[in-house]
């Protein structure tokens, strides 16, 4: 079994990082490392601590996905409207990320006890979710259910991380899963941007990406019937 100090560690070194925005790697790597850690209270069977750390994913998980959209091409308009986003998303993550709230976030992940050996009944409630949400995934396909499928994915990965076994499967998934997410994510961005202000080019690419999201949804459900 592994301990979760090397995460926590990895969170507190990409902290500065994020907050520079010298990297976007930083905001990635504190997302990361939130959700790698609230799989470990999963597996501890805690519920302290799992908000702050929704809490703390969210607010870097905001700048992450505007700058993965920022990394598109895009119509000026949207990337303009972006641009500004990505600026207010970034103020907000001071109060956040360098506030006494996150310093003690840290000082109570640095005590977290060792786990033990209910953590092996934690990991298969934690798979049998992700197995249920697949079921429903097959019998009624929708965007909703997949992205139930894939949160339930990742933690049942990162448990078993944790608890020193194979995660290849539940990784090569996940990275078939991640190219829709990106797609979701970017056409929700152009949603709100359009409802602000009509733009034909943005319109365009909003067409364009709801070809490529049911193209890519296709693609997604295929693979998981062969995995």
């Amino acid at each position: 079994m592994r301990t979760p100090r090397e995460w926590v560690d990895h969170l507190e070194a990409h902290l500065p990082l994020a907050l520079s925005g010298a990297d976007p790697e930083g905001v990635h790597q504190v997302r990361v490392a939130g959700r790698r850690l609230r799989a470990y209270l999963d597996l501890l069977g805690w519920r302290v601590l799992r908000d702050d750390l929704r809490r703390l994913v969210r607010g870097a998980g905001r700048v992450r996905d505007l700058e993965v959209a920022l990394g598109h091409p895009l119509p000026p308009g949207f990337r303009a409207h972006l641009e500004e986003e990505v600026r207010r998303a970034r103020e907000a993550l001071p109060p956040l990320l360098a506030s006494p709230w996150t310093a003690a976030l840290l000082r109570a992940l640095r005590v977290l006890p060792p786990l033990g050996e209910e953590a092996w009944g934690r990991l298969r409630r934690l798979e049998r979710r992700a197995e249920a949400r697949l079921k429903a995934l097959q019998a009624e396909p929708s965007l909703e259910a997949l992205h139930a499928y894939r949160r339930a994915l990742r933690r049942v990965r990162y448990a078993k991380e944790f608890l020193g076994l194979s995660a290849k499967r539940e990784k090569a998934l996940q990275e078939v899963l991640g190219g829709l997410q990106d797609l979701e994510v970017l056409l929700g961005l152009l949603e709100g941007y359009l409802a602000q202000a009509p733009d034909p080019e943005g319109e365009a690419l909003r067409a364009e990406l709801l070809v490529r999201r049911q193209e890519a949804l296709a693609g997604v459900l295929e693979a998981l019937r062969e995995a």
